[in-house]
Formats: structure tokens, C-alpha cells, sequence
């Protein structure tokens, strides 16, 4: 029993659709449908924009001292670990995503809330000297009406990740999630409810992005856009919402490389490309799949790290002991097939899988997938996939390796494998992305909440996580002051 109230959350109540419509929602791992949840169109966003905008510019949600709201923000935090196994099984039921997974996840959301709840109060504007007859400071206010727009990759983290700042900086929020993966947004939003989030101030609108996106970009009671997603999608809400001058920040796509040199710690390289490369079936942005190899252990890697992939279990995701489930939907899998296909009539080569793993009951399922024999220029190299399907390509010097690894259009993630830390250090200043690991798969968002997230070029504009994201949800105000009589 999924136990999901699957109507639109909206000035605290659920309630139905306007146009009393309704979506399926499925299950990847069964391809059975899973829930019918309400569909949001443009009469429902007014009525949501409505609640926010009133909560926003009447009710006693922004004006709260930030202490105050950050006890609210305490008791989401408790309520979402209270209930971590019901909201891991509805994400890993709905998204395809493995259970242990999900519940890392959801504990993750448990700990995003806590951070805010703690930084609602901490984040300062600043005095700035001008002599003793004037006084300037700054304030940092609250930028007004968010909606934000979450990917069905991670529907649960994503959502928190940008509800839980927003909220701490005092904003009303207008949460839309993807279609694919509504159900725990919904979850979240009835947890607000019961925290005591105040009327109007966390809407939940399910509902096709097309439609809503558009009115989203252009409304003119909506002061700011933060999206999670395709790339193009973001550029089309880019472009939609220069007209009223919007406020958006943009977290996009990923083509993420990962260095190998030959003086690394090969075998525990090669194991963390598996991980790297294949953790929630390649659906991750920050994904490492463009490996690069220093060739005199080219050859090495390759055998290890796929040796390393077929002990990955893939199968069912409610179950434990697996290690990746299916993709999302079918469309998706049939997206990453063709890129294979792609890969090997450019003359890339197959190593392992390349299409369904053997054994598994009907599903999205796709094995993990090494290719080698490649170059920079192919189509799986240069393209995001989000799927399970790695890249290996060898290189000669760290000069070539840093400009392959750069030679693309996204930004976002990187990770850099050797035992030279001058080394490391420099490639880390060279790349040109967001974030870089070194010696690890790890990022800010399994491994802590006090870092920027966030790419260069392609991959977005903003940075989440960590008091960055205060800056996304609020203004400055400059207050000048003459003490001079």
C-alpha cells in the first residue's frame, strides 16, 4: 500500500485537478502502473501562484525570525527519518532506483533540512565602512515566489535540496516534480503540512512540464526559477523568462570525466569506476562516464574494471542485495540502447553488456556497459546518455588528458586518480568543472551538505548546497545611512 495522497497540494489542502484529470505513474522494474496522480494544467499553477504569492507578501512566513522558521524546518527533517522506510520504498517503487539507495537518499533529505534549519539564522548581509559620519550595510531579503522544477533522477533529494533553502530564506515555494516521479514530492509536501509549514507556502503540482514550464517561465507573480533537468529544457526556460528579467538558477547536464594515471592505486580505481559509472543506472549528471587512462595501464584498468562490472548485481530493486536496478522508463531504455548501437558504428568497441542483463523478469533493465577503442570526437563520448554505460579511452601525457577532459560542452563533475599530489592539484586547477574529486567518486551530496554543487559552461548557473543555496533565495539590499548632521 503506497499510502500517497496523489492530489495537487495547494494553500495547504490537496485537492484535485481543476480539469479533474489524471496521469499514470508507473513501476520501471514491473512496467505496472503504480499510482494515478492528479494532473496540474495552467488553471491549477494560477491557483498555486495565488496561495504563494498572498503567503508570501501577506502571510507571517517570510516575516518570521529566522529561528523560528528553521524549527519548522527541524521537524521536517525529523518527520521525513521517522518515516525513511515508507518514502524509500514509494521512491525506489516509483523511480527504479535500488532500496539502499533510496534510503541513503531520504536520510540525506533528513539531513538537508537539518542543515537549513540551522543556516536559516546564520546568513548575514554585511557593513561596509565609509567613515564615521555614514553607515552602509547590507540585507539579505527573501526573493519572493520560487517554483521549482525537480528531475526524476533523484525525485526526493532534489526536491529537498531546493525546498529546504528556499524555505529557510523565507520564500514561498511552488514545487513541480517530473512526471516520471511525482510520488514522494507529494510525500514531502504533506510532510511540510505536518510540520507546520504555514498555508501557501509549499505547493505541490504534478503535471506535464511542457505545459507548465512555458507559464512558469513568463508568469509575472513568479520571482524566481530554479530547475533541475535536460539542458535544453533549462535553455528553453532561459530563454522564456528573459523577458521579466526572472531570477533562475539552472542545474543541468553532465558528461563528467575521470582521470586515471599510471602511479594510481589501479584495482581501487577501476572498483570505483563501477560505482562511478554505473550507481543509479548512469541516471546521475555527475556520472563518470568518460574514463580516461594512462596507456601503459590501459590495458590493466580495462580488465579490472570490467571484471569489477559484472559482479554488479542488477536486478530487482526492492531487493537489498542489489546494486542497480532499472532504467526509469522504457523510452529511456531504448534512448541508451541506441547510443550503444551508436558507439560501435563509430568504431567503438564492446568490452561488456551493450543490452539486457540475462535472467531478469520484464523491466527497464540494461547491463552495465563498457566501450573502448573510442575517441574524443564519437557521439558517446561528447553526448550524455543517463544510462549505465561507461567510456574508456587512453592518453600519453597529462596535458592530453586534461584537454580531452575539457574538450566538451558540460562542466559539472571530474574525478582525478593518482598517488602525486602536485599532480592532482594541478590537473584539479586545469579542469574546467564545477567539482572535482580526487582519489574518489565523492561530492558534496553523499558525502556532506557544506559544499557548492554546481558546473561550469553547459552544466548550469548557481550553485545548491551549503549556504551558496541561501544565495539563490535571496536579494540584496544596500541601506546607506548619513550621520552627519
Amino acid at each position: 500500500m503506497l499510502e500517497v495522497d496523489t492530489r495537487l497540494l495547494i494553500d495547504g489542502e490537496f485537492v484535485e485537478a481543476r480539469s479533474g484529470e489524471r496521469f499514470k505513474t508507473y513501476e520501471p522494474a514491473t512496467g505496472a502502473v503504480l499510482a494515478q496522480v492528479a494532473k496540474a494544467g495552467s488553471e491549477d499553477l494560477e491557483r498555486a501562484v495565488a496561495a504563494a504569492r498572498q503567503a508570501f507578501d501577506e502571510g507571517p512566513w517570510p516575516k518570521l525570525p529566522p529561528f523560528e522558521r528553521g524549527q519548522v524546518l527541524r521537524r521536517i527533517a525529523d518527520r521525513i527519518r521517522a518515516g525513511v522506510d515508507r518514502i524509500a520504498e514509494v521512491e525506489t517503487r516509483n523511480g527504479g532506483k535500488t532500496i539502499s539507495d533510496s534510503r541513503r537518499e531520504v536520510e540525506g533529505a533528513a539531513r538537508v533540512f537539518e542543515y537549513y534549519a540551522g543556516a536559516a539564522d546564520k546568513f548575514f548581509g554585511e557593513t561596509i565602512p565609509m567613515g564615521e559620519e555614514r553607515l552602509d550595510f547590507t540585507l539579505r531579503e527573501p526573493i519572493g515566489v520560487v517554483a521549482q522544477i525537480t528531475p526524476w533522477n533523484f525525485p526526493f533529494l532534489a526536491a529537498s535540496w531546493k525546498a529546504a533553502p528556499a524555505l529557510a530564506a523565507g520564500c514561498a515555494v511552488i514545487l513541480k516534480p517530473a512526471s516520471y516521479t511525482p510520488l514522494t514530492s507529494l510525500l514531502l509536501g504533506a510532510i511540510g503540512r505536518e510540520a507546520g509549514v504555514p498555508r501557501g507556502v509549499l505547493n505541490v503540482l504534478p503535471g506535464p512540464g511542457a505545459e507548465l514550464g512555458e507559464r512558469v517561465a513568463t508568469h509575472p507573480l513568479i520571482d524566481k526559477i530554479a530547475f533541475t533537468g535536460e539542458t535544453r529544457t533549462g535553455a528553453a526556460l532561459l530563454r522564456a523568462s528573459a523577458e521579466g528579467i526572472k531570477r533562475v538558477s539552472l542545474e543541468l547536464g553532465g558528461k563528467s570525466p575521470n582521470i586515471v594515471f599510471a602511479d594510481a592505486d589501479i584495482g581501487k580505481a577501476a572498483a570505483a569506476a563501477v560505482k562511478g559509472g554505473f550507481g543509479n543506472a548512469g541516471q546521475s549528471c555527475s556520472a563518470r562516464t568518460r574514463v580516461y587512462v594512462e596507456r601503459r595501464v590501459h590495458d590493466a584498468f580495462v580488465a579490472a574494471f570490467a571484471e569489477a562490472a559484472e559482479r554488479y548485481r542488477v536486478g530487482d530493486p526492492l531487493d537489498a542485495a542489489t546494486e542497480m536496478g532499472p532504467l526509469v522508463s522504457g523510452a529511456q531504455l531504448e534512448r541508451v540502447k541506441a547510443y550503444v548501437e551508436i558507439g560501435v558504428a563509430e568504431g567503438a568497441r564492446l568490452v561488456i553488456g551493450g543490452g539486457r542483463p540475462s535472467g531478469l523478469a520484464p523491466g527497464n533493465y540494461f547491463a552495465p556497459t563498457i566501450l573502448v577503442g573510442a575517441n574524443n570526437r564519437m557521439r558517446v563520448v561528447q553526448e550524455e546518455i543517463f544510462g549505465p554505460v561507461v567510456v574508456v579511452i587512453p592518453f600519453d601525457s597529462e596535458a592530453e588528458a586534461v584537454a580531452m577532459a575539457n574538450d566538451n560542452e558540460y562542466g559539472l563533475n571530474a574525478s582525478v586518480w593518482t598517488r602525486d599530489l602536485s599532480k592532482a592539484l594541478r590537473v584539479v586547477r586545469a579542469l574546467r568543472t564545477g567539482m572535482v574529486s580526487v582519489n574518489s567518486h565523492g561530492s558534496a551530496s553523499r558525502w556532506g551538505l557544506f559544499a557548492p554543487f554546481g558546473g561550469y559552461k553547459k552544466s548550469g548557473l548557481g550553485r545548491e548546497l551549503g549556504m551558496y543555496a541561501l544565495a539563490l533565495y535571496t536579494e540584496v539590499k544596500n541601506v546607506f545611512v548619513e550621520l552627519a548632521d
